[in-house]
């Protein structure tokens, strides 16, 4: 049975699509897929950590080593460090290391989870022009994407995964915030059970973190509630502020939910960040492995018998 896509294409062009797929699905094909993928990791890790760029994992590792805190007073914009007290807690044992050895492996596992999002496009490189410019992860569009070590891509990575783990939604809502809106997926699917296991975590983080550092949580709070009053910042990607934005969002995860159209979610939670920089741009490369149906992006199968509570 022909895919949608499929019965798009005119005889010749579907021929061709199914030749590239049963070329690219041969075991050797694929090994050299992933050497390329090795390799080419470790030549954007080599460019991007040869100039220290001191953007946000910069100021995660100062907040995390005591360095800097939360900004309370009231500015002209958001300044300083903005997630909850517990991603700092998280990554605290990371940051007792010097920044070189913190951004050296913050900035590994960035780009080894861009590679494995990524990895099946990398045959674009046949096509360098095309590959520079659409491959791997946009690699210098922006160029900031991956050496400012925001965590964007961790982001998409959550929700992706969320489908699978509903806990991995806890990270949208304890960094962020606004982009745990995706949670209205399980509401409109009735799926309790792992609407109730998102919240559950986040609830749980939240509970001990707030026992270790109880101040902290008041400061975010306030922190949270003096971004409610400014402005767009002026480098952001859109023109409408934030509730109609969520508004929007919304939709797009109702629809999607009704009809299971996964691949909407990471793109629904673009339209629902705080504010739309060009970094958070690559959230929208985790729309591949939906559209690719990876193993671990699927519902765990239900069993027999079994039904949502």
């Amino acid at each position: 049975m022909p895919t949608a896509l499929e019965r798009l294409l005119p005889e010749p062009a579907r021929r061709a699509l199914n030749a590239t797929i049963e070329f690219l699905g041969r075991p050797e094909v694929r090994r050299a897929i992933l050497l390329l993928a090795l390799l080419l990791a470790g030549a954007v890790y080599a460019r991007q950590f040869s100039y220290m760029y001191r953007g946000d994992a910069y100021l995660y590792w100062q907040t995390a080593n005591g360095e800097r805190g939360y900004v309370t007073e009231l500015m002209d914009a958001p300044h300083g460090y903005l997630y909850s007290p517990a991603f700092i807690q998280a990554i605290w044992p990371l940051a007792l290391l010097p920044w070189e050895a913190f951004y050296a492996i913050w900035l590994a596992a960035y780009v080894a989870a861009l590679v494995w999002v990524c990895r099946p496009w990398l045959t674009l490189a046949v096509l360098p022009f095309v590959f520079v410019t659409f491959g791997i992860a946009l690699l210098q569009i922006p160029r900031h994407s991956v050496s400012s070590g925001n965590i964007y891509l961790y982001m998409g990575l959550a929700v992706v995964a969320g489908f699978r783990w509903p806990s991995a939604y806890a990270f949208l809502l304890l960094t962020k915030v606004t982009p745990g809106i995706a949670l209205l997926w399980f509401v409109v699917r009735r799926e309790w059970r792992s609407l109730a296991i998102a919240l559950g975590t986040t609830a749980a983080i939240v509970a001990v973190s707030f026992v270790i550092a109880p101040h902290l949580w008041f400061d975010w709070v306030t922190v949270l509630r003096n971004n409610s009053t400014y402005p767009e910042p002026a480098f952001a990607y859109h023109i409408l502020p934030l509730i109609p934005r969520l508004a929007i969002a919304a939709v797009m995860i109702a629809v999607a939910a009704w009809y299971n159209a996964r691949w909407v979610m990471p793109i629904a939670i673009v339209v629902a960040m705080p504010y739309v920089a060009d970094t958070g741009l690559i959230v929208l490369l985790c729309v591949a492995p939906l559209l690719r149906g990876d193993s671990w992006t699927l519902p765990r199968p239900r069993r027999a018998g079994a039904a949502e509570a």
